[in-house]
């Protein structure tokens, strides 16, 4: 648990989880869900996460002369673990699958409430995981993680107003029926990003991919009348891109 939430961690945008985990519940996404399927992801995964770990002891070597800040940082994923816990993403999923307009006005509140908090829990995790992380990776996760407020609060805008549209029936039929065209821009994207993303370490040439990637879901979420949540997703990854390698590269978004 605390390994792979190292590997989230690194390579995941954390301020995305609300409309990620709202756009889950209308639609569960790619992936066969076989035994077989989850078995070699995880083992691919368990490799992925041992040389993240090694590196990030030599990070902390690099930084600071030895490893002895290596326990603070398992530490903080420990605690980045307690954060993600007290949000509890499993009842966010629960609650955004019964919620009608009558309580919208009670679970926007709580959640952004909730999702406001989680970024200050994390943003402490983080503080004590700085001396083992690159400078460029500590800027851009900072930078997300300060972002999570103005997200939260576009995303929460009028009880939620731009996120409650995928509770709207057309909408969501509509959603449904373009299954085939998401997974075919995860898929595109997948095999561009050669199957990850790391901020801090982009390449020019995949801002491209992470450009078309973010014009293959607006097209679909345009068609199906959602573009509003597009918005809500641009606040985390303008907050970053300058930030990353690939910024000299002008207009990605």
């Amino acid at each position: 648990m605390v390994d792979d939430y190292v590997v989230r961690m690194s390579k995941l945008s954390v301020s995305l989880l609300f409309i990620g985990l709202a756009l889950l519940a209308v639609w569960t996404g790619p992936g066969d869900g076989s035994p077989l399927s989850r078995e070699s992801s995880e083992s691919i995964e368990t490799d992925n996460v041992g040389k993240m770990l090694q590196e990030i002891r030599a990070q902390c070597i690099k930084n600071t002369g030895s490893d002895a800040d290596f326990p603070k940082f398992m530490a903080s994923v420990e605690l980045a673990v307690v954060c993600l816990a007290d949000f509890d993403t499993e009842k966010l999923k629960i609650d955004f699958n019964e919620l009608t307009n009558a309580t919208r006005a009670t679970f926007f509140p709580k959640y952004c409430d909730k999702l406001r908090s989680f970024g200050s829990c994390i943003n402490i995790s983080l503080i004590y995981m700085q001396p083992c992380l690159k400078s460029s990776a500590f800027q851009i996760a900072k930078a997300l993680i300060d972002s999570i407020p103005e997200a939260s609060n576009l995303a929460c805008k009028n009880d939620g107003e731009i996120i409650f549209q995928l509770k709207d029936e057309e909408r969501k039929e509509c959603i449904m029926q373009k299954e085939d065209e998401i997974s075919a821009c995860f898929n595109t994207f997948k095999t561009d990003m050669n199957g990850i993303i790391d901020f801090a370490e982009l390449k020019q040439d995949q801002c491209g991919p992470l450009a078309n990637f973010r014009e293959c879901l607006k097209d679909i979420l345009d068609h199906c009348d959602l573009s509003d949540i597009v918005s809500v997703y641009d606040i985390p990854l303008n907050t970053i891109l300058p930030l990353a390698p690939c910024s000299n590269v002008s207009n990605v978004l």
